[in-house]
């Protein structure tokens, strides 16, 4: 497809393993810039060398070279969320919107390459399919995520899915846990605002089977409540997984209850790291945040 020049202007990695789909996904890249009419990325041209950081003899470790470095070509663009957040933020993909209407500086094409696209909520995904319905001639996006499943349909429609074979399960266990982590801080967000502490202490239960789950939820409960003192004072977009959760944040508890929890939070988090008994954490949290 690549020496054709029927590569789709959209691509999905999916499956196997994080290396595997980086790795890939930066071959694909280099092969669209690269200036050689066939076998490409050719490893020897001007922009593979940019590519590669140098010319490589040995195809054999052509992915291997491109997994260790970024890639530092003009016109190839690494997209992935803030280090400070969980997901995309829709920030970044108006960023990206924009620079896409960019003419390339030296290649024929201009490709962007999302990493763990899977992190891009709903509203991320929306802004990104504006760009995606009408995408300049010279554009390619490629998407590497671990399931293809967890992105909208509007998106899977317009994108070629080419999967890399069974999800390696650590990739596969860490984005379940990363998935039950956002909605398990999403319904206690909502159980904060409940007349009782009940609804609180059963949406915690979940902690007692998984150790490592409060450490990752917190986080994300942070954020929400963030969210929801933004949409209080301007009314700005959402940052978090859970808007809807903020909204129910925003209308039901005060300002100064909300800077409260973000400082509550906080403590917990700490807390997370030294605690060495798990009931006890969770019994902290509960009465922390409902305190």
């Amino acid at each position: 497809m690549i020496d054709a020049g029927k590569l789709p202007h959209a691509i999905i990695l999916e499956g196997g393993n994080a290396d595997t789909r980086v790795k890939l996904a930066r071959l694909l890249a280099a092969a669209l810039v690269c200036k050689a009419g066939q076998g490409r990325p050719c490893k020897a041209c001007a922009a593979c060398v940019k590519c590669f950081g140098t010319k490589l003899e040995d195809k054999k470790f052509a992915g291997e070279k491109l997994l260790s470095q970024t890639l530092h070509h003009a016109d190839i663009n690494e997209i992935q969320k803030e280090k400070d957040r969980k997901q995309f933020s829709v920030k970044v993909i108006r960023i990206l919107r924009k620079e896409a209407y960019i003419v390339p500086n030296e290649a024929d094409a201009k490709v962007y390459i999302l990493l763990e696209a899977q992190l891009m909520n709903e509203q991320a995904q929306n802004a990104f399919l504006k760009v995606l319905e009408e995408p300049p001639g010279y554009i390619c996006f490629i998407m590497e995520c671990t399931s293809k499943n967890i992105l909208l349909p509007t998106v899977l429609s317009r994108a070629a899915c080419f999967s890399l074979g069974q999800l390696d399960l650590t990739d596969g266990i860490r984005a379940k846990k990363s998935e039950l982590a956002a909605q398990t801080a999403a319904e206690m967000a909502v159980a904060l605002t409940a007349p009782h502490d009940y609804e609180l202490l059963k949406k915690t239960a979940v902690f007692e089977k998984d150790k490592s789950l409060p450490a990752l939820c917190l986080p994300e409960l942070e954020l929400i409540i963030r969210d929801a003192l933004i949409l209080q004072i301007s009314g700005g977009e959402c940052f978090s997984a859970s808007p809807q959760a903020a909204q129910v944040l925003a209308e039901k508890l005060s300002r100064e209850k909300l800077l409260r929890l973000i400082d509550e939070i906080r403590l917990l988090i700490e807390a997370t790291q030294r605690s060495a008994n798990n009931n006890l954490l969770v019994t902290r949290i509960c009465s922390r945040l409902r305190g």
